[in-house]
């Protein structure tokens, strides 16, 4: 997106997550109870915090803040973060205080021709009510560090962090890049991409091996130009889902469920728990591959936008 297609979406976009935000704040409740499958266990209260954290970073906006400040309480120790359980993502927003980034905020004061104002993390900055969500991320750090006095999740002997056998990458793509623990970071984004016992990509597509069997109908059918023929809606699951060919299409990029607690791993399409490829691991380990590149270029966007409003004769 060009920067100055951002300038005039990312006020819209605040918007709408603000609305959705009020909706599921509104009507809270677990759907536990009643969902077929994907059901959530950790409850709404590390969503809605983690929602409010992600806003307040955002918009700078002081009601998120006082949002999650009154409902402090919510915040309790894990020793995971998933599709499921968001906690530790909430409690490191509202915690951090290295390199918090100010750039989002800006761009959304910009846009709004208000007053430019620093935002640094809550805790270091005075909010010692926040000292809860503090205590907590490092609970979840200690938690997930070899040699940690407080260690609870074990490796394998690959070094891949083992949460549990189904989905467990990604609980290794989320991890934090923090000076101290940066290269355990990068051992588990070197795993999943090959540095592995298997010595297996579990990214597809990237790499000379990995896996060719994705849980997928997409990836598992042919495409119309090679099968042009009418698929019915159980034709996938009876005629290639138990096939012991590779996947007719190749769905670059995904990151499937990873291999065993002893660092084995077998390709077979029908063992959804470690060939099933989903949004939340991929969108982990974008975030951990983020953090270990470091520095961007988003300081000479905002100056961009800066260049671009003073240029429209705006006066902000």
């Amino acid at each position: 997106m060009l920067a100055t297609e951002l300038f005039y979406v990312f006020p819209k976009l605040i918007q709408n997550i603000s609305q959705l935000f009020q909706l599921a704040d509104k009507y809270r409740g677990s759907y536990k109870d009643s969902c077929p499958f994907y059901c959530s266990y950790s409850g709404y209260q590390d969503e809605l915090l983690c929602a409010a954290a992600w806003l307040y970073k955002a918009s700078g906006e002081a009601t998120y803040l006082n949002y999650v400040s009154s409902n402090v309480g919510w915040s309790q120790t894990v020793s995971e973060f998933s599709w499921d359980d968001k906690f530790a993502g909430a409690q490191t927003l509202l915690a951090k205080v290295a390199n918090y980034n100010e750039n989002y905020v800006k761009i959304f004061q910009i846009s709004h021709r208000r007053n430019k104002k620093g935002i640094k993390g809550e805790f270091f900055g005075g909010k010692t009510n926040l000292r809860r969500f503090k205590s907590d991320a490092d609970s979840f750090v200690c938690a997930l560090m070899p040699r940690s006095s407080s260690l609870q999740i074990k490796t394998t002997r690959g070094g891949l962090l083992f949460t549990r056998d189904s989905s467990n990458l990604q609980y290794a793509t989320i991890t934090f890049a923090a000076s101290q623990i940066k290269a355990f970071a990068k051992s588990q984004v070197d795993y999943i991409l090959g540095n592995n016992p298997m010595h297996m990509s579990y990214m597809v597509g990237y790499g000379s091996k990995y896996p060719t069997q994705l849980h997928h109908r997409g990836a598992s059918i042919p495409s119309i130009h090679v099968h042009p023929a009418k698929v019915g809606c159980s034709d996938g699951y009876s005629t290639w889902y138990s096939s012991s060919k590779p996947n007719p299409n190749t769905h670059v990029g995904a990151i499937v469920g990873g291999p065993n607690s002893n660092d084995q791993f077998n390709d077979a399409r029908s063992d959804y728990s470690h060939l099933e490829p989903t949004t939340y691991m991929n969108a982990a380990f974008l975030g951990s591959v983020a953090a270990l590149l470091g520095g961007s270029n988003t300081e000479c966007f905002i100056e961009q936008m800066h260049i671009n409003r003073t240029s429209a004769g705006d006066d902000y």
